[in-house]
């Protein structure tokens, strides 16, 4: 077992996104990552997690990357000194006062960041082309596309063509001589555009050698500081990828991979009605297999290379997949249709577990069966990395058992740990030791909303019931229950931190949100626009850390870190900078 539940510590979770620093271009990138590992040191928290850090579409989510490997270009640090090629005259030129100022107001403006971000990496991109071919730095570049050319050049190959296509990376929208890797060779042998398309292509290949240069070193700077990387899996890949584009065999598209129904998510009528239909395709595991899994360990190695741990999102889908009939495009005409219009729409089909559910007894050992050995290819490919598995949804009773057995954390989150007779939270010192302990993941709402909407239930018309939830709750908490507050107290605050820290759970991990006591939420699955994946922190760590309000906080969380024994061992690394 490679986790040791008996060491204890608290982590941080913050989206890369979110956060904030004085010279950035709108969005987080990885110098502020680095200032999130000081923050981290600092205040004995031993583990920052961030969400998945791979290249994102139009949808900007990182849990639908247009490559399970590249990583995202609008995550790097873009300055003259982050990039070497890049020229402050560059800089000067592109990058006005008023712009910097419009780009730090409010959420992440994805386009115009993405833009600017290119314009200056293609800059640097420019006087990079210019050296020598004996310049050490060209061979560098040479030995990173050697040693990535797997998976690089498909990809690249893929985002220049979407770069033709004006960013669409809906490859099936796209003109034939476009629909593969293999048409699109056939086409560019043929063309007169391929001295710029290589060239295109290469400044790809170039941007990707960078962020993973500005990733490494991130990973080196957070050994010295004694502070753990934990980065983060996604069961699936998005439809419109490097991957299904270039690896088609590997994935079958006649299905979309999502979630059941469940009564905590309700954001539109569709998740109420169908549930979630994230578009991912089904994989075919037995075209894996026959490759002895070498995507995955592809996938896992290029993530552990950047970070010290991982969370794998949606860890039920090893097992099995709930899976829609059509794309999410689809999702809008069959809202309002019964199961039998909708069957008769698809053709005999409805949502369902594939490659079967757990009703028959037989089947869900199939399953369980099926889940530990993709899991142990996992394992395999993480090398001495921490594995923690996102168990959360509609969870079959063996998966936590499994988990265990194979030495990987899964979820603890109290709210939702009850008993389903009387509804009762389960006490704390009734979590899993082996578990990752938080009040809330990036899709749930942070504990501020969460008993302000506790509060606005029992004084609106089903106060009853509103005001059983609110006992129930101050009874898991050690509290009065028959005075709970009216309002998110500090004081309250507190009492959720401290109920989580001295419970058995071997992280306990916070959002940067719970810790902070504010109700900033980066996503609600079923919400529409662009109120996802851009929400930013309002000041930078530094700033927050020296607030009254919030300086106060993190320091009683540094005293309770102390205090429960969650405290990181100090790492050679961290102890040859002393």
């Amino acid at each position: 077992m490679k986790i040791d539940p008996s060491k204890k510590l608290a982590g941080l979770l913050i989206p890369v996104f979110a956060l904030r620093e004085e010279n950035d271009l709108g969005v987080g990138d990885t110098s502020a990552v680095k200032k999130a590992v000081e923050f981290c040191s600092r205040h004995k928290i031993g583990v920052l997690q961030t969400l998945p850090v791979n290249e994102t579409g139009g949808d900007h989510s990182p849990y639908s990357a247009i490559s399970s490997v590249a990583l995202d270009p609008t995550l790097m640090t873009v300055s003259p000194g982050a990039i070497p090629w890049l020229s402050e005259e560059d800089v000067k030129e592109l990058v006005s006062d008023k712009l910097k100022a419009t780009l730090s107001e409010g959420p992440v403006k994805y386009d115009q960041v993405k833009n600017l971000k290119h314009q200056l990496l293609k800059a640097a991109f420019t006087q990079f082309e210019k050296l020598p071919k004996t310049d050490a730095a060209v061979k560098k570049f040479e030995d990173f596309q050697k040693a990535n050319d797997s998976w690089l050049k498909p990809y690249s190959l893929f985002r220049t063509v979407v770069d033709m296509h004006d960013g669409n990376v809906v490859w099936t929208q796209w003109e034939e001589h476009f629909q593969s890797p293999q048409l699109t060779e056939v086409w560019l042998s043929k063309s007169d555009k391929k001295s710029d398309f290589e060239t295109r292509r290469k400044y790809f290949e170039f941007v990707q050698w960078q962020a993973f240069a500005q990733w490494h070193e991130v990973k080196d700077y957070a050994d010295t500081k004694n502070v753990r990387l934990m980065g983060d899996i996604p069961f699936g890949v998005s439809r419109y990828s490097a991957d299904v584009w270039g690896q088609r065999e590997l994935f079958d598209l006649k299905w979309s991979g999502g979630a059941p129904p469940e009564t905590y998510f309700q954001g539109d009528p569709f998740v109420q009605k169908w549930g979630q239909n994230w578009g991912i395709p089904k994989y075919d595991w037995k075209k894996h297999a026959a490759e002895k899994y070498s995507w995955w360990h592809q996938r896992v190695g290029k993530v552990t290379e950047i970070f010290h741990d991982f969370r794998i999102d949606h860890v039920l889908g090893f097992f099995r997949i709930y899976s829609f009939p059509w794309i999410p495009e689809r999702n809008w005409e069959f809202v309002d249709l019964t199961k039998d219009e909708a069957e008769e729409l698809t053709g005999g089909l409805l949502p369902q577990f594939l490659p079967r559910s757990d009703d028959e007894e037989e089947d869900a050992e199939l399953n369980e069966a099926d889940g530990e050995a993709l899991l142990k290819v996992i394992m395999e490919a993480s090398g001495n990395s921490w594995i923690v598995a996102e168990d959360l949804g509609c969870v079959p009773p063996y998966v936590r058992p499994l988990l265990k057995k194979l030495g990987m954390a899964g979820f603890a989150i109290p709210i939702f740990e009850r008993d389903e007779e009387t509804r009762e939270f389960k006490t704390k010192e009734e979590m899993e030791p082996l578990s990752l302990g938080t009040y809330a993941t990036h899709d749930h709402e942070p504990i501020k909303a969460f008993y302000e909407r506790l509060v606005k239930s029992w004084h609106g018309p089903e106060g009853a019931e509103g005001w059983k939830e609110i006992q129930r709750l101050m009874r898991f908490l050690g509290e009065d229950e028959d005075n709970p507050p009216l309002t998110f107290t500090p004081e309250l605050h507190a009492i959720f931190i401290r109920t989580l820290m001295v419970s058995p759970a071997w992280v306990a991990m916070f959002m940067i949100t719970d810790l902070l006591g504010t109700s900033q939420r980066f996503n609600e699955p079923g919400a529409g626009g662009d109120v996802n994946w851009s929400q930013r922190l309002p000041l930078s760590l530094v700033e927050i850390e020296k607030s009254a309000d919030f300086g106060k906080t993190i320091s009683a969380f540094e005293n309770l870190i102390t205090k429960t024994d969650r405290q990181p061992v100090k790492t050679a690394a961290a102890k040859s900078t002393k």
